[in-house]
């Protein structure tokens, strides 16, 4: 979500972004997929993450990516060398970071064209005016978008069939596959409790945490927790501070990273909620934002160190 590498104005934008467009961008029947291919001089159709029906001419030999999510699934797979270009956050892995920058939410349409791409690849919240601009100038897109772990997976595996990495991109979703599993056949185990969790990513006029469908939401689930916010109202919903007062955690997990406001003493110094459990007992901790708010590979990177927060019984 709203962490990624931005300025204070920036999250403005960004946290507005939010409340307007999830709703708006949710998906109407669940995860969609689905592969036409035929001869590599005929293109092939992919149907994406938002059930667009998008023809390709080839397997893309210029992409742009411009999302640090799709990115990052890109180089995974083996297909990095086909990006020449990225959003402005997209900076993993390394030399992600040094290629052309075109813009985020509102995209430099001259430089993505300068850089003459037959693909572009988004993530969940993109400015799709402009992308229909591109696309109305032949260049297609497709919209990588998800909402739990498996999807992940299917999403890894529909990029290497996009991009010509087929192999490459069913061997990371196994690898992730079994890492998942490793984690949950201890987390989701008869018996295994399940300590109420507040995982709050912004603390831009209200305190923005996981809601019920979004990837957090699940990601909770799946480390052996209870999220507080699950029964809100939208994905990404902002609460005030009497609800989670209200919830009580058990555990506190916030944002780090340079452009985090968020820290233990946040929480120790906000009124009234010494009366927590998680502050009482000092179960407040804080994870890497891009691993909290980027749904490609590393998303298994978070499982792991959730659920090692969370059950530390369980992951010595």
């Amino acid at each position: 979500m709203a962490s990624q590498g931005m300025s204070k104005s920036t999250r403005i934008v960004w946290t507005v972004l939010v409340v307007l467009l999830t709703g708006v961008f949710a998906f109407a029947g669940g995860y969609l997929v689905g592969v036409t291919m035929s001869e590599p001089e005929e293109g092939f159709t992919v149907v994406d993450d938002y059930g667009r029906t998008v023809t390709l001419a080839g397997v893309p030999e210029r992409i742009v990516s411009i999302a640090p999510s799709p990115t990052e699934i890109l180089f995974a797979i083996g297909a990095g060398p086909q990006v020449v270009g990225v959003d402005d956050y997209s900076d993993y892995p390394a030399e992600a970071a040094l290629l052309p920058k075109v813009g985020s939410y509102y995209l430099n349409i001259e430089a993505v064209v300068a850089l003459q791409p037959d693909l572009i690849v988004g993530g969940d919240l993109v400015p799709l005016a402009e992308l229909e601009q591109l696309s109305a100038q032949g260049i297609p897109y497709v919209l990588l978008a998800d909402r739990t772990l498996e999807d992940v997976l299917k999403t890894i595996r529909l990029a290497g069939v996009i991009t010509g990495h087929v192999n490459e991109a069913d061997q990371v979703a196994e690898e992730l596959s079994q890492r998942i599993d490793a984690v949950t056949n201890k987390t989701l185990a008869d018996g295994v409790d399940k300590p109420k969790v507040y995982i709050e990513y912004d603390d831009f006029m209200g305190f923005w945490t996981y809601g019920p469908g979004s990837f957090g939401d699940d990601l909770m689930i799946a480390a052996g927790g209870e999220n507080i916010a699950h029964n809100t109202s939208s994905e990404y919903p902002m609460v005030e501070s009497e609800f989670v007062i209200a919830q009580n955690p058990d555990i506190i997990v916030y944002t780090t990273g340079p452009w985090s406001t968020l820290s233990e003493d946040t929480y120790l110094n906000r009124s009234g909620w010494d009366t927590i459990a998680a502050v009482q007992n000092g179960d407040i901790y804080g994870m890497d934002a891009n691993l909290l708010s980027r749904y490609g590979p590393r998303i298994v990177d978070c499982l792991e160190e959730l659920a090692a927060i969370i059950h530390p019984e369980l992951f010595p």
